[in-house]
């Protein structure tokens, strides 16, 4: 099979998108995925926020910068997929937007608003991933 999942990679935080009828991981990102994907999300959100008013939003640059990120966040789980054949699925735009969604939350720097709802209320957020001290001094 031309796209092989990873099966030594820990997919229990997986998401599930579908590209071209065929349903894909998406991981949550590591740093080498990370650091390409957030600045094209950054430079692509003014385009993506346009696209239900205006279909017309997505320039070539911007179908350039969504396809990127989608191949680099499925190489998480499939790394030997290439970018030529992310290219050449046939899947809709819809499809594409929709993993661009789940994309964001895999990279774990969006928080979700319900996860922020004590913020509002004059709380200090707490970082559930900050590593455990457990010296004895």
């Amino acid at each position: 099979m031309p796209f092989d999942l990873d099966t030594t990679r820990d997919l229990a935080g997986a998401a599930i998108i579908t590209l071209a009828g065929r349903e894909w991981f998406i991981p949550p990102l590591a740093v080498r995925q990370s650091r390409v994907v957030l600045p094209l999300l950054i430079r692509l959100m003014p385009a993506l926020a346009e696209l239900q008013e205006r279909p017309d939003a997505l320039g070539e640059a911007e179908w350039g910068d969504l396809v990127r990120v989608v191949h680099v966040a499925l190489t998480r789980a499939y790394p030997s997929l290439t970018l030529d054949e992310i290219l050449d699925l046939p899947a809709p735009l819809s499809e594409f937007a929709a993993a661009i969604a789940v994309i964001t939350r895999q990279t774990g720097m969006f928080v979700p608003a319900e996860k922020n709802a004590g913020e509002a209320n004059g709380e200090t957020a707490s970082l559930s991933t900050a590593p455990l001290d457990n010296s004895t001094s």
